[in-house]
């Protein structure tokens, strides 16, 4: 009896795991998004801001995939927003308009106002300046495919989408980044509503702020970046606002059309994911933080306490020994199968899905830090002391 209770928990545990992947292959949309027919001049006028803090590595690189764009040259402008930066992003910024003539401009940010976070601060100074039909806001540390624009664009339009915003490719190239994030995405991914966000019917609002594609009028409509001023969780807190106000707002993955790298070193990837989450609890989420919270700690260390307690009953005879079993080994397989297929999906190696477990725990780790950081309503990013406004 224990054993058919053991089968049938592994059965369902791994029922509402499917379900969840599921969930996430519905809204994985691939960018097959087709080329438009239209003329160049009747084709939307796209402003491509970029809030740029210390993005010295980064800016060459992104600046020169958006110069490859497939869309029209005439039709849009990139508008990078320097925000204090203490390097030579300006500098290499000018470098790239001069080399390769595109309508690309580096604009100085303000100073920041009361109330307002650093980012924010940083898109309203863009998108005050920006000419586009579109507002198209995007980080500093992506890499945009020539198709990509025009991909967006048109399928925003043939969809009347007021805020398509998208997950990009993450690149992974160290050992640290491919031992530590599937783990992270996994933990964050099985708990996250992509498809009710993109419900109208629901009130669930999810989007990502590494690229975020507003209609003009929607976006000025709800104030700009004035709405999320002193938001830590920009993108989040938009995605809601826009929702509230009846907007269509859209999530899709997209891996062929921007790829990023976020972090390089698990230095960077601590403090970043700390951020993340404390954006996530910051954002009223604090129900969703500590359900990710048990649920990754859980999945990470349920298998191997209880196969090392069903090891012990064993021992000492006991019966139950063999349905903890059961358990224990279903548990595993449930999480080490979820891990294999997002890591094909991040196209990292299959052998880095041992490491599953130890992401997992890093999640954990991670959410109880953003909980500190939260109490302290404070934590520093890119040599500025953000507070909790």
């Amino acid at each position: 009896m224990l054993i058919v209770f053991a089968l049938l928990t592994c059965f369902v545990l791994g029922f509402l795991f499917r379900l969840q992947l599921l969930e996430l292959s519905r809204v994985h949309i691939r960018p097959t998004f087709g080329a438009w027919c239209n003329e160049p001049d009747t084709l939307p006028f796209v402003s491509v801001v970029i809030p740029a803090r210390n993005e010295e590595r980064n800016i060459r690189r992104l600046l020169r995939s958006l110069a490859a764009q497939t869309y029209p040259r005439s039709r849009f402008e990139v508008i990078v927003v320097d925000d204090g930066s203490e390097d030579r992003t300006r500098e290499r910024a000018l470098e790239v308009a001069e080399s390769t003539a595109a309508n690309i401009r580096c604009v100085p940010g303000r100073p920041l106002p009361k109330g307002w976070f650093g980012k924010s601060n940083a898109c309203q100074v863009g998108a005050e300046q920006a000419q586009g039909d579109y507002l198209f806001f995007v980080d500093a540390d992506t890499v945009s495919e020539p198709g990509m624009l025009n991909a967006v664009v048109s399928f925003a339009e043939e969809r009347d989408i007021d805020l398509l915003s998208f997950n990009p490719r993450q690149r992974m190239v160290s050992v640290a980044e491919k031992v530590l994030m599937p783990g992270l995405f996994l933990g964050i991914a099985s708990f996250m509503r992509f498809k009710q966000s993109n419900d109208p019917r629901s009130e669930e609002a999810i989007a990502n702020g590494q690229a975020m594609l507003f209609r003009q009028q929607a976006y000025w409509a709800v104030e700009g970046h004035t709405v999320v001023a002193g938001e830590i969780s920009e993108d989040l807190a938009f995605a809601r606002a826009m929702k509230q106000r009846g907007f269509r707002i859209f999530w899709a993955f997209a891996d062929e059309l921007m790829s990023t790298r976020m972090y390089s070193s698990a230095g960077e990837i601590w403090q970043g994911f700390s951020k993340n989450m404390n954006r996530i609890i910051g954002c009223g989420c604090r129900t969703q933080a500590v359900w990710l919270l048990t649920r990754s700690l859980v999945l990470a260390w349920s298998p191997p306490l209880m196969l090392i307690a069903a090891l012990w009953l064993s021992w000492n005879g006991h019966d139950v020994a063999n349905a903890l079993l059961i358990i224990a080994l279903g548990l595993a397989l449930v999480v080490l199968v979820a891990g294999g297929l997002l890591l094909r999906t991040l196209q990292v190696p299959l052998r880095y899905v041992w490491a599953i477990p130890f992401g997992l725990t890093l999640q954990g780790m991670l959410t109880l830090n953003a909980f500190r950081l939260a109490s302290k309503r404070a934590f520093t990013w890119k040599g500025r002391t953000l507070e909790d406004v």
